[in-house]
């Protein structure tokens, strides 16, 4: 008897250390009864010319929600949990039995919506593991001294709404690291990444996923961009359901060109390391109060990061893109930075 107490007390234990841990959390979701086990795929430089993508002090106040909880999963009758063997970043994991389908624009459970503690709206970002958002640092630097006075909501879908049927979760941030070359007036080396006060638990909710980091420049296809910013650039209101459209990669010389068409003149030079180009056609843009939100573009069966929203002329516009981080051209500071 002891011998069968002492074994079922190490699965016990086990069982607690896998909902504990984050590196090598199970991701379940609920499919049909038998059917567990297959894979789951889812100046010269616009110095004070640009758009900068950042909200005005007027911005829109967001409703409270729930602190961070674990999300427990159940299935309703004639479904059956099924676990992965461990969290894989940019992966988007079927929904919870009985809770809604997803509407357009909440489809990349990677983007997080940022707040300060007044709960007033910031910006946007990415979750990149367990522990750091991934954002601009123009939307953040005003924090960079105190940054518990910002927070982080995940899995947020309507921000006017307290109650929703997978609840967001809320964290705040400890710790904020901006690029040191930043510069405010371009935006070159706009990159940021704030570290949260606690853990997230990966792979319990299908609304809160991370985007992985590209090893190579994304080239050449479609890719998708959310935010909670303004639908027009002159006028328009925040909206407080994140929305999201597809938009084209640009080449960063056919974006150069098309930028020296508009108020930045043909001397415009667009720095190539800082920035990248996506959008140009009309009525698909991010647009003010997105910046930070992250360009996401499917590469094999996941979902990666390949830029941050940062500039833009206007919102919108046919042959006039969008400018975004480069993301992968700061992988080295981010992988030395979360891991410091």
């Amino acid at each position: 008897m002891q011998k069968i107490f002492l074994k079922f007390f190490k699965i016990f234990l086990l069982l607690l250390a896998n909902i504990g841990g984050n590196f090598a959390q199970n991701v379940c979701f609920c499919v049909t009864t038998g059917n567990c086990g297959t894979s789951t795929s889812g100046s010269t430089d616009g110095s004070n010319s640009i758009d900068i993508r950042i909200v005005a002090p007027t911005g829109t106040t967001l409703s409270p929600t729930v602190s961070p909880s674990t999300v427990f999963l159940s299935c309703q009758a004639g479904l059956s949990v099924c676990c992965l063997a461990s969290y894989q970043c940019g992966i988007r994991y079927p929904p919870v039995a009985q809770a809604p389908q997803p509407a357009p624009g909440s489809g990349h459970t990677s983007f997080v919506l940022l707040a300060a503690s007044d709960s007033s709206y910031q910006g946007s970002g990415v979750l990149i593991d367990h522990l750091h958002v991934l954002t601009v640092a123009h939307k953040v630097s005003s924090f960079a001294s105190n940054g518990q006075q910002l927070k982080v909501r995940l899995g947020e879908w309507d921000a006017s709404q307290s109650v929703e049927p997978i609840p967001a979760q809320e964290y705040f941030v400890s710790r904020i690291f901006i690029h040191p070359a930043f510069n405010s007036a371009n935006l070159k080396n706009d990159v940021a990444i704030l570290r949260l006060s606690n853990s997230v638990l990966l792979g319990q909710t299908p609304t809160i996923t991370t985007a992985c980091l590209p090893s190579a420049q994304i080239t050449g296809q479609r890719c998708f961009v959310a935010g909670w910013g303004k639908t027009e650039f002159n006028g328009g209101t925040y909206s407080s359901i994140s929305k999201e459209v597809d938009v084209p990669i640009v080449d960063q010389n056919t974006c150069q060109n098309q930028l020296r068409l508009t108020r930045l003149s043909s001397t415009f030079q667009l720095d190539f390391v800082s920035f990248m180009c996506a959008g140009g056609e009309a009525g698909k843009d991010a647009c003010v109060g997105d910046g930070g939100s992250p360009l996401v573009c499917k590469v094999g069966n996941n979902w990666f990061v390949a830029g941050l929203v940062a500039w833009g002329i206007g919102c919108a516009q046919a042959n006039v893109p969008g400018v975004y981080v480069n993301v992968v051209n700061y992988i080295s500071w981010i992988q030395q930075t979360t891991r410091s």
